[in-house]
């Protein structure tokens, strides 16, 4: 049924010769000859996002990323000029960060225009006072972490995909990273965006958030993949390099215990920067090829950093002390700093998967009353959510912690999937659906920092209902009533009026 979906995300905005080429003079004028791209020249040079669903249509030469056009500007100035041409014209636009995403959410499968923001990649300003900093949208998160280094700062916004994303890409996913558990997710980072509207104004919303002056507007961008506008820059907070770190590594006799911990962890006021939590298919598979040892059952890393050693001492082993209470049994500390140092290995080759397997990582949260039902009707739906004869293979932790509850990460493959394109796709949205059933019906949130894309946007009316839908229509249709930003996304009306 899903499929279906996937089939319905065709190009729906195509042009005449004549129309294209008028389209094409207008973005010449305002970016420049060399920086537009139009037909097959625009789909190979952006051939789409990281998703499973975009690399498999792609091999089967049935593109999800279908732009008519693609610019790519390097300013502000001529962001609000191409959205102004746009709004006008009915020119559907879908912007592009890094393409790192794993949902789909980057592809202009609608046609139209695929706006290249990573021209606009400059730092602004450092405020070393305040610890933050302005930075411009298309810079990749890995080399701005490098240049703040330079000055003694870090962003501590770390997800694996680092060397690839950027920061645009991080808050309309509303990423996270693996030191989240400390530091938060990306929205955390904000306080402030610079944002193009669909009709062109450019926003500059205020720079110290939450304090008065009506609703805090920057985060109704943050998460908002592109639907409501173009976050062009963003004012987010950085961090003085740790000046200690200590790592701990843990086994546990059940994931219950380890759970227990963890919850007694954070809601006792420890903020470690890490705590990974492994079951014992991922300790086995995944965990132990990290810290190149053998490991059994279930096993945690925890670790702690911070500007004051005695202070990152005495948290590091209370939250030992704390494992050790719930039946933990303390292995030796250097598998933490081995994880450290290769916490990214399975993500990359030869470990990181191909086609023509099927592949996923299906991220859901809940409270702490709800985490250990949420771990259990996940991975059982996933188990059993296609026939055996697939051989599915699943391994499952908990990476990112909050004061209120966890969040659980399945890591699911095929290792042979259909050859027949649509039989491939039923087979990944069959896996997908069985586990939003199931975190929905664990009084979870179907999805934790990965974004919606094409992936979830056909369960997004599961998770927030027809009125929590009506809301979010209601808001796009007022700050773009022609719903020319990123058609069909969230699961929204994707009609354009050409």
């Amino acid at each position: 049924m899903v499929s279906q979906v996937h089939d319905a995300y065709r190009r729906s905005q195509t042009f005449s010769p004549e129309t294209l080429a008028s389209i094409t003079s207008e973005l010449v004028r305002i970016v420049g000859a060399d920086r537009v791209w139009s037909g097959q020249q625009a789909q190979q040079r952006y051939p789409g996002d990281k998703s499973w669903l975009t690399i498999v249509h792609a091999h089967h030469g049935r593109p999800l990323n279908q732009p008519e056009l693609a610019a790519a500007p390097t300013t502000v100035e001529q962001v609000a000029k191409i959205m102004q041409f746009a709004s006008s014209t009915k020119l559907a636009v879908t912007p592009l960060g890094g393409g790192s995403g794993v949902q789909g959410a980057a592809n202009a499968n609608l046609g139209g225009l695929l706006l290249d923001l990573t021209g606009l990649n400059r730092i602004r300003e450092v405020d070393e006072q305040s610890l933050t900093c302005t930075v411009e949208c298309g810079m990749n998160v890995m080399a701005f972490d490098a240049e703040l280094g330079k000055c003694g700062l870090t962003f501590t916004h770390d997800p694996a995909s680092a060397e690839w994303a950027s920061i645009g890409g991080a808050i309309a996913a509303r990423g996270s990273g693996v030191l989240s558990t400390r530091y938060g997710n990306i929205q955390d980072h904000v306080l402030s965006v610079e944002v193009v509207l669909p009709d062109g104004q450019v926003v500059q919303l205020p720079a110290v958030p939450r304090h008065g002056v009506g609703p805090e507007l920057s985060q109704l961008f943050v998460g908002s993949e592109g639907v409501l506008g173009i976050v062009t820059a963003a004012r987010v907070k950085v961090q003085r390099q740790p000046k200690a770190r200590r790592f701990s590594a843990i086994q546990f006799p059940s994931l219950a215990a380890g759970i227990a911990a963890g919850q007694e962890i954070m809601t006792t006021g420890l903020r470690p920067a890490v705590i990974r939590l492994y079951d014992a298919k991922a300790t086995a598979l995944s965990l132990s090829k990290i810290v190149r040892s053998s490991l059994e059952g279930v096993a945690m890393v925890v670790m702690v950093e911070g500007q004051h050693a005695a202070l990152v001492d005495l948290e590091s082993s209370t939250c030992e002390q704390i494992c050790i209470s719930h039946g933990g049994k303390l292995l030796d500390a250097q598998m933490g700093q081995l994880w450290w140092d290769n916490r990214y290995d399975m993500s990359r080759p030869p470990h990181s998967p191909e086609l023509p397997q099927i592949w996923m990582t299906m991220d859901a949260v809940s409270d702490f009353r709800s985490i250990q039902g949420l771990y259990d009707g996940v991975t059982q739906a996933l188990a059993k959510s296609i026939d055996p004869k697939w051989g599915l293979t699943l391994k499952t932790h908990l990476s990112h912690w909050y004061e209120w509850g966890a969040m659980i990460y399945a890591r699911v493959g095929v290792p042979r999937g259909p050859d027949n394109l649509d039989e491939a796709v039923a087979l990944h949205d069959q896996i997908v659906a069985a586990a939003v059933r199931a975190t929905l019906a664990a009084g979870g949130v179907i999805n934790d920092h990965h974004g919606v894309g094409m992936r979830l946007a056909p369960h997004m009316a599961a998770q927030f209902g027809s009125a929590g839908m009506s809301l979010l229509q209601g808001v796009k249709s007022g700050l773009d009533p022609a719903g020319i930003l990123c058609p069909g996304k969230l699961g929204l009306n994707s009609s354009i009026s050409i």
